[in-house]
């Protein structure tokens, strides 16, 4: 069981999809629990972003390592266990990127899923109207928007005032365009620096963490 969890990092830091998927099918088939596979997959993730932070991994080596992670977390979450049981009770976060690159997205994805949370994903390049239409159809207790770029701050500023004008939404943020003052400037509730701190966040945003 270990074998297949450490084979999976390896598999998704490697950027082989294939592997990730194999990996993943040998882990459940295993018995090994459905949240130690998605930390597993958050951990790998993580270190890809380390890599490609420190210069040894370059950026289509990084959409190759996500693409794994996201091959591997999805048959996680289309395989039979929790993350099906009461779906509709369970808190929903819609969670997308104002950018292209979806890796933070990812890691925060698999954080949440691990966590019992819903996930609505919206996407990459998320525009307003794309948000409005997605929250105005679905129940949605929590709006997550990763922020890359600092020309992306003004547009994270409207969605946030559309999701207002819809319900009694919360939003939080991230992103490398993102740090507290930014965050409370264009209105958002909380600030996350990293994936683990999102978690602690959307858990105390919805009630989840008292």
């Amino acid at each position: 069981m270990a074998d297949d969890i450490m084979n999976l990092k390896k598999a998704i830091i490697e950027q082989d999809a294939k592997g990730a998927v194999e990996y993943t099918k040998a882990a459940i088939a295993n018995g090994v629990k459905e949240g130690e596979v998605i930390d597993a997959i958050a951990a790998a993730l993580k270190e890809v972003g380390d890599l490609f932070e420190c210069g040894d991994l370059f950026l289509p080596e990084v959409m190759r390592g996500a693409n794994a992670a996201k091959a591997s977390l999805n048959l996680v979450l289309n395989s039979s266990g929790g993350t099906k049981e009461h779906a509709e009770s369970r808190e929903v976060i819609a969670l997308g990127s104002l950018g292209p690159h979806d890796i933070g997205k990812t890691i925060l994805t698999a954080k949440l899923v691990a966590g019992g949370f819903k996930l609505i994903d919206m996407g990459t390049s998320l525009s307003a109207e794309k948000a409005e239409k997605i929250l105005k159809e679905n129940r949605v207790d929590v709006l997550a928007l990763s922020i890359l770029l600092t020309s992306d701050v003004d547009k994270a500023a409207e969605i946030i005032r559309i999701a207002r004008k819809i319900g009694p939404i919360r939003v939080m943020v991230g992103g490398a365009a993102m740090n507290e003052s930014t965050s409370k400037r264009i209105g958002s509730d909380a600030y996350g620096k990293d994936a683990t701190e999102a978690l602690e966040i959307a858990r105390s945003l919805t009630g989840k963490g008292n």
